[in-house]
């Protein structure tokens, strides 16, 4: 594992370990095996201020399982939670083979739920006002999702492409703020992909595009973006 990039921090913060970092877990995505969550996790301990929080995104992952298998959004939360629990559960038995106990003892593992309080509802429901009110940002969303899914075979329609953007939706008070996990605020998200949403955070961020967004939902430092793989 190596940083290929850095957004919104710097690389001497990052070798002072001035950031607690952060691996989370798209359950979508292919490129999550545990033995890769385990290596990312290992460079994550290297340059760490405290702890490692290894956080899965399960719970929205329902959201995804719901569209793409057409089934009940009761079926799909489920589905997406024991998938939560056991990619979790073998990536802590993968990391007890390789790290010593006192390595170990620095990763807290978080599931999506454990993020979601008062504050994190109010701001969800902050965007998801916004993003039926402002075409524009809505329009900059749909294209995200559209350029995701165009090289799959399968046809979405509009109403299973606005669906997925509720994902999108529902991991930017997390993208956008330094959030408390477990007792511990996550400064730094180790991520293996650089793409358009990370892109757009970040304008957000730096209160370049869509002022509203940032006044709304930013109470913290902005997070940083660490691109590894």
């Amino acid at each position: 594992m190596q940083l290929h990039s850095i957004r919104g921090g710097n690389n001497e913060d990052l070798y002072n370990k001035k950031y607690t970092i952060g691996v989370g877990i798209s359950l979508g995505n292919k490129w999550f095996t545990v033995e890769n969550i385990v290596e990312l996790v290992k460079w994550s301990l290297l340059y760490t201020k405290d702890n490692v929080i290894v956080y899965v995104a399960d719970s929205i992952h329902a959201i995804n399982l719901e569209v793409r298998n057409r089934i009940s959004s009761e079926k799909a939360s489920i589905k997406a939670d024991k998938m939560g629990d056991d990619i979790l559960e073998n990536t802590k038995k993968e990391l007890l083979k390789t790290l010593s106990f006192e390595e170990f003892k620095k990763i807290k593992f978080v599931k999506w739920n454990q993020l979601v309080d008062q504050s994190y509802n109010l701001k969800l429901n902050f965007l998801n006002e916004f993003y039926e009110n402002n075409t524009l940002f809505k329009d900059q969303i749909l294209s995200i999702i559209k350029n995701t899914i165009k090289k799959e075979k399968r046809k979405f329609t509009e109403q299973e492409i606005h669906r997925f953007a509720s994902y999108l939706i529902a991991e930017t008070p997390e993208l956008l703020n330094r959030v408390d996990m477990d007792g511990s605020p996550c400064d730094a998200y180790a991520y293996p992909f650089n793409g358009e949403f990370v892109a757009l955070i970040e304008k957000i961020q730096k209160g370049e595009i869509y002022s509203q967004i940032k006044e709304q939902i930013m109470d913290t430092a902005p997070k940083v973006f660490l691109e590894v793989r």
